[in-house]
């Protein structure tokens, strides 16, 4: 079947309405890429900025005339910021993991449909998504496991997500049941079907369901503040970030630096945040297309 495309060579004339549709959608997307790009080059620019020049300018600058690097020489050099670091990136390395090792088997084995008493445990799983038990009994329940002040408070809460379970079970339930029907023929049993079958497509999906995690246990540092308070040993980037930004004071942070080069509790809160979301930023483009195909893949049955 011949396929309906112009000569090369020949351009096609696109009517007013093309015309007028088209730039709309440019000016639209140009607004939008603004919107995102010029708070985090407000947040670049005010993280090289001296506080002589940030009085001068009145506490706005994208592109600093005189840039320094106080902020970012002050956090690398903090001992703390480094271990908190590396708790963080342990801690997100573990999470992804353990999380996608549990969710997947849960997922395939609510979506078979031989699993007795799988509608009630269906609800049992979507009463916990929208339930909670507050802050308090999971305080207790974390101390009764012996969870508190530990680095492990991190990775069992989040062994399993029940959204991920849900994304896993709907995609394995359109997979056409051809091929699973030819798996079983051959042999193969429940585990050989979902390691050799399902993962391998799951593929897309548990590269967004990762990325969801790596983010969570990236940006997470409530549960360091209210399980973790006694042992700084384990404390992630993001809560040794939020107490150095509260412990700050002209008097520690400005000793041995030029006047007009001075940072600010503001410059280093900003350099924080680069600091913070530079490794993120950094894996993200490379998971895209995956994220994006798990996310439509795991929206629709079939």
């Amino acid at each position: 079947m011949k396929k309906n495309t112009a000569p090369k060579g020949i351009k096609i004339k696109m009517s007013r309405e093309e015309i007028a549709y088209q730039i709309f959608i440019a000016v639209v997307v140009g607004l939008l890429v603004l919107c995102c790009l010029i708070p985090f080059l407000y947040v670049v620019g005010m993280s090289f900025t001296s506080e002589g020049e940030m009085i001068q300018r009145n506490f706005f600058v994208i592109i600093p005339q005189k840039p320094i690097l106080a902020a970012y020489e002050y956090l690398l050099k903090n001992k703390d910021f480094f271990s908190g670091m590396g708790i963080t990136i342990v801690r997100t390395a573990m999470g992804v993991c353990t999380a996608l090792i549990l969710t997947v088997p849960v997922g395939y084995i609510l979506a078979i449909g031989d699993l007795p008493f799988k509608n009630g445990i269906m609800v049992f799983f979507i009463t916990t998504m929208v339930l909670s038990g507050g802050i308090i009994p999971t305080y207790i329940l974390y101390r009764d496991l012996h969870l508190l002040n530990s680095f492990w408070v991190y990775i069992v809460p989040s062994l399993a997500n029940t959204y991920g379970i849900l994304v896993c079970k709907l995609f394995v339930e359109g997979i056409p049941m051809d091929i699973m029907e030819s798996a079983q023929l051959d042999g193969a049993n429940e585990r050989q079907k979902m390691i050799h079958i399902a993962i391998p497509l799951l593929k897309p999906t548990l590269c967004a369901l990762g990325l969801f995690a790596a983010v969570a246990h990236w940006n997470s540092w409530m549960d360091a503040m209210i399980y973790n308070s006694r042992n700084s040993a384990v404390w992630p980037a993001q809560f040794v970030i939020r107490n150095l930004l509260q412990k700050s004071n002209n008097a520690d942070i400005m000793k041995n630096i030029n006047t007009y080069a001075k940072m600010t509790s503001e410059s280093m809160k900003m350099a924080s945040v680069i600091l913070a979301v530079l490794p993120i930023l950094c894996v993200y483009p490379f998971l895209q297309k995956y994220f994006v195909k798990g996310m439509y893949t795991g929206s629709v049955k079939g």
